[in-house]
């Protein structure tokens, strides 16, 4: 059930309408480059929906910075504004991962990289898969018991208290495991955080990730969609990265088609569509903006919090 009441609707003509003053900062060929492997974003989609996104995200980082600077020169403190981050959540196969990429890189022309933009995505906080297979959950790979909820809210802790060198856990969708290496965060100024369980709540837990976000947003589509777009995936994968010997997924490279795709069928019914209706869907209105697509893969709609 859709329940919209809190946020401002704006179907795509309308917000394309917004006024943007910056000239269109990514070119055919960058897209191409960051665009997911069936996702249909455009150059038309970054001029109609991302720069009107990227100037309201400009609006809520000054004025952050702004209440920041405010709030320290009264309190008689000279500490420095933590990272702004933003959280992007949403199913697998829904294009989060374009979109992620696609605003870290508008944002770092925006601002004319004068301030440091990271992103990092929570497949890194899931635990190895020897550890899943210890505690019998592998087949719930991505449902929030399979993620170290300690390790991904120290991580928001560090950011938001200024600390300088903050390792972020790397994942291999090679291998689907987590890798033994970090990357070092030193001191950004804009972290966008990407993951299917960045808004979810763990009621055990002192801390909310969403307690820790300066700006949240949720791509959202219509199961069946998503459910086509995952499948129209993983055929092409089986085509690409699978055929990689060392593919965690290489043995699905040597069946009929017919069993791969019982096999993805499978899959999406017991888990990735399974942990959207449970864990991910009931998180949407956690966000500050709804980002809808259409059956074409296409934003129709943003929903925006009062």
């Amino acid at each position: 059930m859709n329940d919209y009441r809190h946020y401002y609707h704006f179907p795509r003509s309308d917000w394309q309408e917004l006024e943007v003053s910056k000239d269109q900062i990514l070119t055919s060929e960058e897209l191409e480059q960051i665009r997911g492997l069936n996702d249909r974003i455009s150059l038309q989609d970054i001029s109609e929906i991302y720069l009107p996104l990227i100037k309201l995200i400009a609006i809520q980082y000054h004025e952050a910075i702004f209440i920041h600077g405010e709030k320290m020169e009264y309190l008689k403190k000279k500490e420095e504004r933590p990272p702004f981050i933003i959280a992007l959540a949403g199913s697998v196969a829904v294009g989060k991962s374009t979109t992620a990429r696609v605003l870290k890189l508008m944002l770092d022309r925006w601002f004319s990289k004068t301030r440091e933009v990271e992103l990092v995505t929570t497949d890194g906080f899931l635990y190895p898969n020897k550890e899943l297979e210890q505690r019998g959950i592998m087949n719930k790979k991505g449902f929030p018991e399979s993620y170290d909820k300690n390790r991904f809210i120290d991580f928001l802790v560090d950011l938001k208290t200024n600390k300088k060198n903050v390792d972020v856990p790397l994942y291999s969708h090679l291998t689907y495991d987590v890798l033994k290496e970090t990357r070092t965060l030193r001191n950004p100024d804009i972290v966008i955080v990407e993951g299917i369980n960045v808004l979810q709540m763990d009621a055990s837990s002192a801390f909310f990730p969403r307690d820790f976000f300066d700006f949240a947003i949720y791509m959202d589509a219509a199961e069946d969609s998503i459910k086509r777009w995952y499948l129209e995936r993983f055929f092409m994968l089986r085509e690409t990265a699978f055929q990689d010997t060392s593919s965690y997924f290489h043995q699905y490279t040597k069946i009929s088609e017919q069993e791969a795709e019982r096999y993805a069928l499978e899959i999406w019914e017991t888990i990735n569509g399974l942990n959207l209706k449970e864990n991910i869907e009931t998180t949407k209105y956690r966000a500050d903006l709804i980002l809808h697509k259409g059956d074409n893969h296409l934003i129709s709609d943003i929903y925006l919090r009062k």
